[in-house]
Order: structure tokens, then sequence, then C-alpha cells
């Protein structure tokens, strides 16, 4: 009788510790788990909280892509990573300004200021990002047995230029945690940017 108690006293204990490490708790990690190309996280976020993190399909025959959004409808940042050479999204119509080096990367840097607008386009810089919106886009090389990742950086409702540079200096590689991220399928009726995992 001692002995059973004693198993089941152990099992109480280990149970919920054996419980909570079946789940990572870190979504990155868990993307990298089905990915051949290398994931990154931040550690700066500028203090916005995540709010969306998926892995969206691609073109046919390609790996999904990583959406995550930090932040609300007003200020938010998006950091969006594809296998290096594919493209999965479109940023839409920006400004193409300079380059910028993110930890010895160079990165392109980008304002989405409104071409139709011939004065102002002309114009339109740096400063500019926190204004209307901008983003950073830059390729990682392959490492560690992993593809080389494009990530595009993009601030949205008062995010400034150093901001930008500041997340991007942020990304550190993460380490697959063994458990996958079931994709996003889009449709008519899907927001595809809802948490997923």
């Amino acid at each position: 009788m001692k002995k059973v108690l004693a198993l089941v006293l152990a099992l109480v204990v280990v149970a919920p510790t054996a419980a909570v490490a079946m789940g990572s708790g870190d979504k990155f990690s868990d993307a990298q788990t089905g990915l051949t190309y290398s994931v990154y996280k931040p550690s700066n976020t500028l203090g916005l909280k995540a709010s969306k993190f998926s892995l969206l399909p691609c073109q046919p025959g390609q790996e999904e892509w990583l959406y995550v959004k930090y932040g609300g409808t007003a200020r938010y940042l998006e950091i969006m990573q594809t296998m290096a050479k594919v493209k999965c999204s479109d940023p839409g119509v920006s400004k193409y300004l300079r380059v910028a080096k993110i930890n010895g990367i160079t990165a392109k840097v980008y304002v989405y200021c409104d071409p139709a607008k011939a004065d102002s386009f002309a114009k339109c810089g740096v400063n500019d990002i926190a204004r209307v919106g901008g983003y950073l886009i830059f390729t990682t090389k392959a490492s560690k047995g992993l593809k080389g990742t494009e990530i595009q950086v993009q601030g949205i409702g008062g995010i400034t230029y150093s901001q930008l540079l500041a997340v991007a200096k942020s990304f550190k590689t993460v380490a697959a945690s063994g458990n996958t991220l079931t994709p996003v399928i889009p449709s008519e009726t899907t927001d595809t940017t809802t948490v997923t995992g």
C-alpha cells in the first residue's frame, strides 16, 4: 500500500511538469520545427505585445511564411519572414530611400509615401516613416543547416526609422521546439493573420 501511495504521489508531482514540457510555449520555436529556413525572434518589440502570429501559405511548392504583428490597429510592428529569394507577400507601393546595416547585413529602407503626390513624394525621407509608415527588408545567410531568410520589419503609426533599426538589430535565431504550427488556410471569410498554434 505504501508503494502504491508513493507511486501515486510521484505521478501527481511529475504529471503537471510533463504536460507543460509537451508544449514549447514559444511559437517562433514551433514555427522553426517545420521550416528549412532560419526563423528569427526579436528581443525588442518596442513594448508592443504580439497580437497575431501565423504561418501562411506561399507560392505553390514553397514553404510557408511567418507573419507576426505586435500592437493594435493604430500603432504596430509587422514582421514577415520567408525563405530567401522567395516572394510570399507584397509590401505595397513605397519609396526606396537608402541602405542600412543590420548586424553586418545590408538592409533596404522604404517609406510609404504617396507617389500620386509628386512634390511630397520627392521630399519624402526617413523622418516620414513615423508619419506614414515604412519598412526595412534584408536577407540573412544560410547557417546551421538552414537556408537564408528574407525579413521585413514594418512600422505603422508613429514608429520611427531608428525604432525599426532597433527592432531589426534585436533578432536572434531560435532552435526548433519539436512542436509544429498548423499553417492558416486562407479563404475569403478568414482573417489569415489570426493567432494560430
